[in-house]
């Protein structure tokens, strides 16, 4: 012990060697320490902690520097789970002390073990999480967190403790009285486990007994050995009789059963108990090896769903971009064009302006291009439909249909209202053999030319159509024939009574000059076959 006001340390006097203070006091004060750090000391060894953490503080209000009484204090709040309280108390007296201080020891031991550390770190957590649960009436998961927290720290008395209160609320009496007889086993007197335990009695109105821990006494190897190995020894009277161990000698044979009979225990537990074991792990892994490639599975197929989703999206807005582009570079091209025939038309070469202007999109054309094409086409419109109507009606003379029907379906297109272009569009499709086209043209020129029905009728080979073009069906011979054409060998078109209303209509050559048909009035008379 050092002086107070010096720092000197004290001898046997009652004051200070090196300032002559009086240290009576001091010394008084260190006794007291001392005194109640023996009577902590002795409650702690019948386990009374509770007493002996209450001594131990008292020792250290008197005196702080008291090593062994802080040391002490740590070790009873160790045994009684408060491992931190421990640790606190060791750090102080290390700190005070660095030299031959037990408690060095002690935190070096429970450092080296870092197991151990986490161990008691998380059934701190624990506890305070169940204590939340206990705040928020969440009772059944505070029970779950407290059991855990016993299991792995099973001296913590505050753990028994609030364990049991949950277990008193919920009326489960037995199971409290249990914790608390367990508690009470680590710290006998202390206050909180015995009130509990009186709730419990005068709940139940049955008492508890706590008993007392019983010590047996250790048995040396040697009476260990002599009493499984040795002689069966009694007395009988002043003299010992000693009982030899009885030996029997097994034979040969009783030696094999018995190594048979290990055998077959031992085939037999592998049997029942590893060979399932391992065929249910083998079945667990491999079921879970499917589940995993299933979802994998299911998860790649989502995405190349996704994936095509995207894909038929992009390729929707290229195709839609490249429509807009087609349309642009038509609309362009038209413009070109019909720039190029505006400029024939102004030359005076209206023949050129009309093929040009044949090649133009008139759908394409917008605004002022629109109102363009229509002047020109107006002024050309004539010499348009004669270039075309000229080049079909040579072309069919020919005998070459395909180009007659392209050409004379221009000419329809430019001037719908020509009778010698419809007429022979009818019969390069008749004389071609498509009679599903022949029908629908001659069944649109009658009805464009409602004169020349009698004339034209007799061609169609579906009387449907025509009865679809004006509401009229078919008219027959009395005899019940009709007046389809057919053809004759040399090619020639002649009506089944025989009359050649056609045959007149296969010679174009006569008809080169197209202007002199560009009146269809004069042909009002539909059985008159020459112009």
């Amino acid at each position: 012990m050092k002086c107070m006001y010096c720092g000197t340390p004290l001898s046997s006097i009652d004051y200070c060697s090196n300032c002559g203070a009086d240290v009576t006091i001091l010394k008084r004060i260190e006794r007291i320490s001392n005194l109640l750090y023996n009577e902590g000391l002795e409650k702690a060894s019948v386990r009374d902690l509770s007493g002996a953490i209450s001594c131990l503080k008292r020792s250290l209000k008197f005196n702080k520097e008291n090593i062994d009484a802080r040391n002490l204090l740590g070790l009873v709040y160790y045994e009684t789970g408060e491992v931190v309280a421990a640790l606190s108390e060791w750090v102080i007296s290390k700190n005070i002390c660095a030299d031959n201080n037990a408690a060095d020891i002690y935190i070096s031991k429970l450092q080296s073990n870092k197991t151990k550390l986490d161990v008691i770190n998380q059934t701190i957590k624990k506890y305070n999480q169940a204590l939340e649960y206990c705040r928020q009436n969440d009772e059944d998961m505070a029970v779950i967190q407290l059991k855990r927290v016993l299991s792995q720290n099973s001296n913590l008395i505050k753990g028994y403790h609030l364990l049991a209160l949950v277990y008193i609320k919920q009326q489960e009496y037995e199971k409290a009285r249990k914790l608390l007889k367990k508690a009470a086993q680590i710290d006998t007197t202390n206050t909180t486990t015995l009130r509990y335990l009186h709730e419990v009695e005068e709940a139940t109105g049955i008492g508890t007994n706590l008993g007392h821990r019983k010590y047996k006494r250790q048995v040396t190897p040697v009476e260990k050995e002599k009493k499984i190995l040795g002689p069966t020894t009694y007395m009988s009277g002043n003299d010992t009789i000693i009982q030899p161990t009885p030996f029997r000698d097994s034979s040969s044979v009783a030696t094999f059963i018995n190594i048979f009979l290990g055998f077959l225990l031992g085939a037999a537990v592998i049997w029942f108990l590893a060979i399932p074991a391992n065929t249910r792990k083998i079945n667990q892994s491999a079921n879970q090896q499917v589940t995993d490639a299933n979802t994998k599975l299911a998860a790649e197929s989502a995405r190349v769903d996704s994936l095509e989703a995207e894909i038929e999206e992009y390729q929707a807005k290229v195709d839609e971009a490249n429509q807009t582009m087609d349309a642009a570079n038509d609309k362009a091209d038209g413009y070109d064009v019909l720039l190029s025939a505006a400029a024939k038309f102004v030359a005076g070469d209206q023949t050129g302006a009309g093929t040009e202007l044949a090649e133009v999109k008139a759908d394409s054309l917008e605004g002022n291009a629109k109102t363009l094409y229509d002047t020109i086409m107006a002024s050309v419109k004539s010499t348009i439909y004669a270039t075309q109507y000229s080049e079909g009606a040579n072309a069919y003379a020919a005998g070459d249909y395909d180009k007659a029907i392209e050409m004379l379906q221009k000419a329809t297109q430019t001037d719908d209202s020509q009778y010698d272009a419809w007429y022979y569009l009818c019969f390069a499709y008749y004389n071609k053999g498509d009679t599903e086209n022949a029908d629908k043209t001659l069944a649109e020129t009658i009805k464009k030319f409602p004169a020349y029905e009698a004339t034209l009728s007799p061609y169609i080979t579906d009387p449907a159509v025509l009865t679809q073009a004006n509401g009229t069906t078919e008219e027959t011979n009395a005899d019940g024939t009709s007046d389809t054409p057919e053809t004759s060998a040399d090619g020639t078109l002649t009506a089944q009574d025989g009359s050649a209303d056609a045959n007149q209509y296969t010679d174009t050559d006569q008809y080169t000059d197209p202007n002199q048909y560009t009146d269809p009035n004069q042909y009002t008379d539909g059985t008159q076959n020459t112009w």
